[in-house]
């Protein structure tokens, strides 16, 4: 079961990974368009991605214009907050705005993550069950052996059948 769940951590962080490069090249993009104290910010949230973004500068539009041509994760809201401002764009308005995007997104990985999840759970617990049966089999068989000599061996034919002689 640690050996499961140290699967399921590894393919968690090596996923992880990208998305924190990912988050990294953005928010350069940002600062190199001019925007200081840039923070970036993608959860998931019920199935819908959210990207937050705080910075100081003027033009929201400017910076969901960035994210939109050069951000691969797939976005479903985009909540920019500049100066203490915020505006929330829906992908819909992104969409209207700037028409398609400029980059291949990348799928959404929620859905191909349980896949994946799920078909390990599934191959874990039937190696674990042949691994079960295998042992099963193994004790059935050695015990048997066991009985089988005890029933075959003969008494040391120099000794007497019955108790030893008394001192």
């Amino acid at each position: 079961m640690r050996r499961l769940a140290l699967l399921v951590l590894l393919c968690a962080t090596l996923v992880g990974c990208a998305a924190i490069a990912d988050l990294a090249a953005l928010q350069t993009r940002v600062q190199d368009a001019g925007y200081q104290n840039v923070s970036l910010y993608h959860r998931s949230d019920n199935g819908t991605d959210l990207l937050e973004i705080t910075a100081s500068g003027s033009d929201p539009d400017q910076v969901a214009e960035i994210v939109w041509d050069t951000y691969p994760e797939h976005v479903d809201q985009l909540s920019i907050t500049l100066n203490g401002t915020q505006k929330v764009y829906s992908e819909a308005e992104l969409r209207e705005a700037f028409g398609e995007r400029q980059v291949t997104v990348k799928p959404d990985d929620d859905t191909d993550v349980m896949k994946s999840l799920f078909t390990w759970l599934i191959v874990g617990a039937v190696v674990f069950l042949l691994f079960i049966i295998g042992l099963i089999i193994l004790i059935v068989v050695l015990m048997r052996r066991s009985r089988r000599r005890k029933a075959q061996q003969q008494p040391y034919p120099g000794w007497p059948a019955g108790p030893p002689p008394a001192a």
